[in-house]
């Protein structure tokens, strides 16, 4: 009976550990690691008042809204070199000068991110080693991957320092 009553009652948690323990792939690691930037991009631009969109911090240096579009921008232009077409009407391009508007700019990265993730989730596990060639280099499928995030991390960095600059402190930090 104790034997039975151990089964009944540990059982389900190790169903659950074991579906924790379940590795992951590549494309979901890279999903979750978007998701995290993600969401520190979206609450600093929550956070930052519409009239610092416009901001820059010397002449011929990026704006607020021109170093989110940016990061749009160059999110999808990464991510359609693994093979999704870009959204059809997209002008990456315009994309970074198109709008200073908080609520634009906001739709605009989410959009960005979602396609990323998508072109992302498309890649099959034996198209990993695939080689892509992008105006600065030659890369696997895989390292371009890791590319789009770490572009989209670099520039969440310089969006910080803007934001404190104009004394916005980034919402998930709780301090000065």
């Amino acid at each position: 009976m104790k034997n039975l009553l151990y089964v009944l009652l540990i059982t389900p948690f190790l169903a659950t550990a074991q579906e924790a323990a379940q590795p992951t792939t590549y494309q979901q690691e890279f999903t979750g690691s978007m998701n995290y930037s993600q969401g520190q991009i979206v609450k600093l631009i929550e956070a930052i008042p519409q009239d610092k969109y416009t901001w820059r911090p010397g002449e011929n240096v990026r704006s607020t809204s021109e170093v989110i579009l940016h990061i749009a921008a160059s999110t999808y232009n990464l991510s359609s070199a693994l093979g999704t077409p870009l959204p059809e009407g997209l002008d990456t391009k315009a994309l970074e000068k198109s709008t200073t508007d908080k609520a634009e700019i906001l739709k605009a990265i989410n959009e960005a991110y979602a396609f990323s993730k998508a072109a992302v989730d498309a890649v099959k596990d034996d198209q990993m080693n695939d080689m892509v060639t992008l105006p600065f280099g030659t890369f696997t499928k895989r390292s371009l991957i890791m590319i789009i995030a770490t572009h989209s991390y670099e520039h969440k960095g310089q969006l910080i320092a803007y934001a404190r600059v104009n004394d916005v402190t980034p919402p998930w930090s709780g301090s000065n």
